[in-house]
C-alpha cells in the first residue's frame, strides 16, 4: 500500500503540474475528452468522418505512417535544440542576483516592507517610504483604491480621487495591507500569458493565493502565526514562476538563432523544423522538477527579511526527497515545510477535484499522503481559497 500510495501521488502530482499549463492537456492526460473533442463528436462533421470508404481510409493510414515519421524527425530537432536551449537557462537559474531584480524586477525594499507589515511599529509613513522605491507596487496600489466600487465623493457629489500614495495606503488601512500588499508582490511575479500555456498565468494564481490562504488557516492549529503561513504560501510558487517566465521568454530568441545557424549552413530541412517548434510542456515540467524549489529558496533568502522568518520553510523544502508527508516527519523537517506541504497538497487535491481529475477514493489517499487530516478538511472548507478579506469592504476581494 505505501508504494501504491507514493505511486498514486507522483501519477497525480504529474496530472496536476499538466493543468498548471493546459486544462486540456491535463485532461487528456487523465484518460478523458476534452469539450472540444466532445463536441467534435457530436457534430455532423464527426458523423461524417465515421461513414469514410474504406479507401480513405488506407489513405488516411498511409498518411499517418508518413506523419509518424515527419513527428520523429521533429522530435529529434526538439530534443536536439532543448540540449543547447536548457544549459543556458539553467546557467541563469544559478544568478539569483538576476532572478531577482530583472526577471521578478523585485527591490531589496520589498524585503523590508514585508518585516515592516507585520511589525507594531508599522505606520503609513514607513510603509510610504519604502513602497516609494518599487514603481510597479505602487501603480498597483494606487490603480486598487482607484476602482469604481471605492469611489467617494466630496460633499458636491464630486469623485475624490486619491492621487498620492500616501493617501491611497490611510484609506485603504493598515490592517487590510498586510493582506493586500503581499498578495500585489505575488500576484506582480506570475509569469507572462502566452498561447502555448494557456492556463498558466490564471491556474499559477490560483495555486499560489489558494495556499496562501490555506497556509494561514492552518497556522494556528500547527503553532505558526497566521501571517507566516499566509505569506510561506504566496511565495511558495517563486521559483515555477520564474521557471516558466525565463523559459517562454529566451525560446524564441534561442529558436531564432538556430534557424539563422541553420539557414547559413545551407540546411533547409532543419531550418523548417525549428520553425515549427513551440515551447515545450514537457521541457518546463522538468524544469520544474529540477530546480523550481531550490530556485525558491535562493530568491527568497536574497530578500534578506529579519521579521518575516519564513526562509527557513523554503530550505527545508529543497531536502524532501520523497512526496510524502511521513518523509517530512521521519526527517524532521522544519514546522513551516511541514504546513507548505499540507497546504500545496490540500489546494493541489482542490484544483484537480473541481475539474473531475481525481476519483473520490484517490482523492482520500492523496490527502493522507500530504498530511491533510479530517479536522484539517473542516478547517480548510470554511474558508475562501481565491480572496482576501479586506476591512474596508467587509467582504471577500478577488486578487
Amino acid at each position: 500500500m505505501k508504494k501504491s500510495v507514493s505511486q498514486l501521488a507522483a501519477i497525480y502530482n504529474n496530472r496536476f503540474e499538466q493543468l498548471l499549463l493546459s486544462l486540456d492537456e491535463a485532461i487528456l492526460l487523465a484518460g478523458q475528452k476534452t469539450e472540444t473533442m466532445r463536441m467534435m463528436e457530436d457534430s455532423e462533421q464527426a458523423e461524417s468522418r465515421r461513414k469514410l470508404l474504406m479507401v480513405e481510409e488506407l489513405a488516411n493510414k498511409q498518411r499517418e505512417i508518413a506523419a509518424t515519421q515527419e513527428n520523429n524527425f521533429l522530435h529529434q530537432i526538439e530534443a536536439d535544440f532543448h540540449r543547447t536551449f536548457i544549459p543556458d537557462l539553467e546557467k541563469r537559474f544559478l544568478d539569483t542576483e538576476d532572478l531577482l531584480y530583472n526577471v521578478l524586477e523585485f527591490d531589496l525594499a520589498i524585503g523590508k516592507l514585508l518585516d515592516i507589515l507585520y511589525t507594531e511599529s508599522c505606520s503609513i509613513s514607513r510603509l510610504v517610504e519604502c513602497i516609494e522605491k518599487v514603481e510597479w507596487l505602487k501603480i498597483s496600489l494606487l490603480k486598487f483604491v482607484r476602482q469604481p466600487k471605492y469611489r467617494r465623493v466630496d460633499s458636491q457629489g464630486h469623485p475624490v480621487i486619491l492621487k498620492t500614495l500616501h493617501s491611497a495606503l490611510s484609506f485603504i488601512g493598515v490592517e487590510s495591507l498586510r493582506s493586500l500588499v503581499p498578495v500585489l508582490i505575488a500576484k506582480h511575479c506570475m509569469p507572462p500569458h502566452s498561447e502555448f500555456t494557456p492556463d498558466l498565468q490564471k491556474n499559477l494564481w490560483l495555486y499560489t493565493i489558494g495556499t496562501g490562504n490555506i497556509g494561514k488557516s492552518l497556522a494556528d492549529k500547527r503553532g505558526i502565526r497566521p501571517h507566516f503561513g499566509f505569506n510561506l504560501g504566496l511565495f511558495s510558487t517563486l521559483g515555477r514562476a520564474i521557471i516558466a517566465t525565463l523559459y517562454l521568454r529566451s525560446f524564441d530568441d534561442k529558436l531564432r538563432e538556430r534557424i539563422i545557424d541553420a539557414r547559413r549552413k545551407n540546411n533547409p530541412n532543419q531550418a523548417k523544423a525549428l520553425a515549427s517548434l513551440k515551447p515545450s510542456h514537457k521541457y518546463i515540467m522538468t524544469l520544474w522538477n529540477k530546480h523550481a524549489v531550490n530556485i525558491n529558496s535562493a530568491v527568497f533568502n536574497q530578500l534578506k527579511c529579519k521579521w518575516l522568518l519564513i526562509g527557513m520553510g523554503f530550505e527545508d523544502y529543497t531536502s524532501i526527497r520523497s512526496i510524502s508527508f511521513k518523509f517530512l516527519e521521519e526527517h524532521n523537517l522544519h514546522p513551516l515545510t511541514k504546513l507548505l506541504f499540507n497546504a500545496q497538497g490540500y489546494m493541489q487535491f482542490k484544483m484537480m477535484q473541481t475539474h473531475k481529475l481525481m476519483s473520490k477514493e484517490a482523492s482520500m489517499l492523496y490527502l493522507r499522503n500530504f498530511g491533510i487530516k479530517s479536522d484539517d478538511v473542516a478547517v480548510v472548507t470554511k474558508i475562501n481559497l481565491t480572496g482576501i478579506e479586506l476591512k474596508i469592504t467587509e467582504v471577500s476581494e478577488e486578487i
